[in-house]
């Protein structure tokens, strides 16, 4: 049973390949660039549900949090609205440790990519969302983002990796 801070228990869909529409209602969606680089801002939205969650008096999101390879990042409380969806932007950056942690947690040589062409290191880590539906409980979501470093950054050149 996975937990957030609140320790409440979190739901997971059944079958992620077949989504009730509970589910597809609650689960919350993710949009940020694929790469971003160390020390520079971007910004990450979450929806709640890909059919739009209502936030009515009796039934509305609560709060949503957003972590960047498990450290939270934000959170946001939201109240009955009649909007049509529960929906917030967070604008954040990744530090340039979270290249060195990511390397120290795995494994030197699969931990971090190194570009063959101009040096460049990379990690691929996880943006994590987590909301609460004063209702239905707490439902998470994962979206994969790759972070390169900008301390050897070559400007307007795309990183192509070294098999």
């Amino acid at each position: 049973m996975t937990t957030t801070g609140t320790e409440e228990k979190v739901n997971k869909p059944l079958d992620p390949a077949n989504l009730t529409e509970g589910e597809k209602k609650h689960i919350p969606v993710i949009e940020a660039p694929e790469t971003v680089t160390a020390g520079e801002p971007f910004e990450v939205t979450i929806t709640v549900g890909s059919i739009p969650h209502v936030m009515e008096e009796k039934h509305f999101i609560e709060w949503i949090e957003l972590y960047l390879h498990n450290k939270l990042i934000g959170r946001k409380e939201l109240s009955p609205s009649g909007e049509k969806a529960a929906k917030v932007t967070f604008r954040i950056e990744a530090d340039e440790a979270l290249i060195a942690i990511k390397e120290i947690e795995t494994c030197r040589v699969r931990g971090v990519n190194i570009c063959g062409n101009c040096g460049e290191k990379s990690v691929i880590t996880n943006l994590h969302a987590v909301e609460k539906c004063n209702v239905h409980g707490v439902w998470e979501s994962y979206r994969q983002i790759e972070v390169m470093s900008g301390e050897e950054k070559e400007e307007g050149k795309k990183c192509v990796w070294k098999a």
